[in-house]
């Protein structure tokens, strides 16, 4: 469904700033069941095909065994992504695979960069006498997720905006949900004894697979 521009939603004099920070949905369509299942199984493959690389390098049979450092977050986060977005883009046209596309590098800066930042903050608490502490730790992990959600919005709006013509991409609740991947995955880089005996970072795939859904199926 096509929405009109109403010229009420922006500043007098000025047609690029809109008057209320939200995204603008004009030019977009409604989601079809279509466009669900071509991300949902982009989303799958793209986020079993690093794993099943991880699980030859680690020479295990059971996915559910992996051992996640950075750089497998990262690839799993990345191939999820990719494959939503590659998939979903399948006979659409020019526009609304335009706006796939900066969704997922949304979607992968948002589930990349905080989780960087926090894996730094805590090599930083880990060398420090006085932060080197689950209180430390736990004010390192909350406050590295902040900055690199709203960081990591800043850099895609940057990287897809430049001369800031339209309206940024706000953080949404749902966004803030999805980062408990983040959350997650920093549990289980630090080692948190509660981490491990849960074996959080089982649920990884599913939640990156969902950011790769949820890239894949945006117009």
């Amino acid at each position: 469904m096509i929405r009109n521009i109403n010229s009420s939603d922006y500043y007098p004099g000025n047609l690029n700033k809109p008057l209320f920070a939200q995204r603008h949905r004009a030019f977009e369509r409604e989601i079809t069941a279509s466009d669900k299942v071509k991300a949902g199984v982009g989303a799958v493959i793209g986020t079993v095909v690093p794993m099943v690389l991880m699980m030859k390098k680690q020479k295990l049979k059971n996915p559910f065994k992996l051992e996640y450092g950075l750089k497998e977050m990262v690839a799993v986060s990345a191939g999820s992504i990719t494959g939503g977005v590659t998939v979903g883009m399948i006979g659409e046209n020019r526009k609304t695979n335009e706006n796939k596309m900066k969704e997922g590098l949304f979607q992968f800066l948002n589930a990349s960069i905080p989780t960087w930042i926090v894996a730094g903050v805590l090599k930083l608490c880990e060398s420090s006498k006085n932060f080197n502490n689950l209180p430390g730790k736990i004010l390192s992990v909350a406050g590295g997720l902040i900055v690199g959600m709203y960081g990591a919005a800043s850099v895609s709006n940057l990287i897809c905006d430049p001369y800031d013509k339209k309206p940024d991409r706000k953080l949404t609740l749902k966004d803030c949900l999805i980062n408990i991947d983040d959350a997650l995955g920093v549990l289980v880089l630090a080692k948190f004894p509660l981490a491990e005996k849960l074996h959080v970072e089982k649920l990884l795939p599913f939640i990156f697979a969902y950011c790769g859904y949820r890239a894949g199926k945006s117009n």
